[in-house]
């Protein structure tokens, strides 16, 4: 009997203790470890560990990875492990992580967000919005930029403009009159010429852009015609012949370099030849000024593209810059969206990243940018400013961008090396640009 009272005295015990450790807080609650819950994002006070993956110029991933520093101390339990590389090859190796459902937490894409919508590799933020991500200071347009289908899925890192950067000190060894950005595409490759042969041997007036689809686009533009519109092609042979034709000419006028030079340079500023000096003018994102500047020596200014000419269209436009995404597969749905409201609101953090991915999206993050600018940020501004009045509404980018820009590429070459006619490369052009968006 005295056996017996001692086993249901200890079972008693037992129970009594279990029954305390659930009630007590932590006392085996599944939200206090890093991995449960994590379906619904709730990683309570373990460690987290998310993905970032972008593109960008050393200037870039510089201030990038500062920021990032900053929103770990401000958030000891979540760490952020940086994946960055250059613009070539960011978009391969990404699709490569996407098919293989290896992809980051947090991805920075560009106007192409799209693509990755229909491959359903991106989550939907709509539920953060206004909760773990603030947008109370970005205008509805900034927020509408990253949204498809009445769903978020992008939060928009900042605002561009295309523009003409010069080499200030190239344009007096010339002895010529800086551009003031009023001019035609004739008044453009006709400045442009005079400046080679007035600077000599080894320099170039300006760099061959033909290669670019946005510039190709804001050329189609100025016709009333887009890259691309309600799913299908929004412009036909004759654009892109004209596109081709006007470059070659450049390119015989000595306007722009010879075939082989062109080849030999990526025109980012790891490798340029406006940043070696040898050509006067190259087209830049109004983000990449500080990239370009902080490159070279030589002062740079900015001023708008080539216009159409009388009874054109107004071809350019702002461009949303990157967005900041977040991966549909991610564990952590609610620390992602908290790290992207940092970046794009905290006063800190939008000082250290500066104008470096566009003039920000949030008024109260300009308005303190603005009052300590730097003084190539203020270039940025004013020119943003001034390109905000000579714009009109974006369209939105032809799918699956990578594989027609890789065709433009490469026709581009072959029309400047004699490898294909203008005819050719502008009825391939086309043709790519349709199968790609059947893709």
């Amino acid at each position: 009997m005295k056996l017996k009272r001692n086993v249901s005295f200890m079972v008693a015990m037992v129970m009594t203790i279990i029954l305390l450790a659930a009630c007590s807080p932590g006392g085996g609650s599944s939200e206090t470890g890093a991995n449960t819950g994590s379906a619904a994002g709730e990683s309570g006070s373990g460690q987290v560990e998310l993905r970032m993956m972008w593109w960008g110029a050393q200037a870039r991933h510089d201030a990038t990875l500062k920021v990032i520093e900053l929103f770990e101390k401000q958030n000891p339990n979540i760490k952020i492990v940086g994946e960055y590389m250059g613009s070539d090859g960011y978009f391969d190796k990404l699709n490569t992580q996407v098919a293989g459902g290896n992809a980051p937490d947090l991805i920075q894409l560009g106007n192409n967000f799209p693509d990755y919508v229909t491959k359903n590799a991106l989550l939907d933020l709509t539920p953060y919005m206004g909760k773990e991500i603030n947008v109370a200071d970005f205008e509805k347009s900034s927020i509408e930029s990253g949204g498809m289908d009445g769903k978020q899925y992008g939060i928009v890192l900042g605002s561009n403009a295309y523009g003409i950067a010069y080499n200030t000190e190239l344009i007096k060894k010339a002895g010529m009159q800086p551009p003031t950005g009023d001019w035609t595409w004739e008044e453009f490759g006709k400045y442009a010429a005079e400046l080679t042969q007035k600077l000599g041997k080894g320099y170039y007036g300006a760099v061959d852009e033909s290669r670019l689809p946005l510039y190709l686009n804001y050329f189609a533009r100025q016709s009333n015609k887009t890259l691309y519109k309600d799913g299908k092609v929004g412009l036909g042979k004759e654009e892109i012949a004209n596109w081709f034709t006007m470059w070659d000419n450049f390119r015989k006028a000595g306007s722009t370099p010879p075939a082989d030079i062109t080849a030999a340079y990526t025109e980012a500023p790891e490798n340029s030849s406006f940043v070696e000096g040898k050509t006067a003018m190259h087209l830049v994102w109004s983000n990449q000024i500080n990239a370009y500047q902080k490159a070279m020596k030589d002062e740079i200014k900015v001023v708008l593209p080539p216009k159409g000419g009388a009874g054109s269209a107004q071809g350019l436009w702002l461009q949303p810059s990157q967005f900041m995404t977040v991966n549909s597969k991610t564990k952590y749905p609610k620390e992602a969206a908290k790290f992207i409201s940092f970046m794009v609101n905290d006063p800190e953090a939008t000082k250290i990243l500066g104008s470096e991915r566009g003039v920000p999206g949030s008024s109260k993050a300009r308005e303190a940018l603005k009052a300590n600018a730097s003084e190539v940020d203020k270039k940025v501004y004013g020119y943003i400013d001034i390109a905000a009045k000579n714009s009109r509404s974006p369209d939105r980018e032809i799918p699956n961008g990578k594989a027609f820009e890789s065709t433009l590429v490469n026709m581009s070459q072959k029309v400047a090396f004699g490898k294909a006619t203008i005819s050719e490369a502008a009825d391939e052009v086309l043709s790519i640009a349709g199968k790609v968006i059947k893709q």
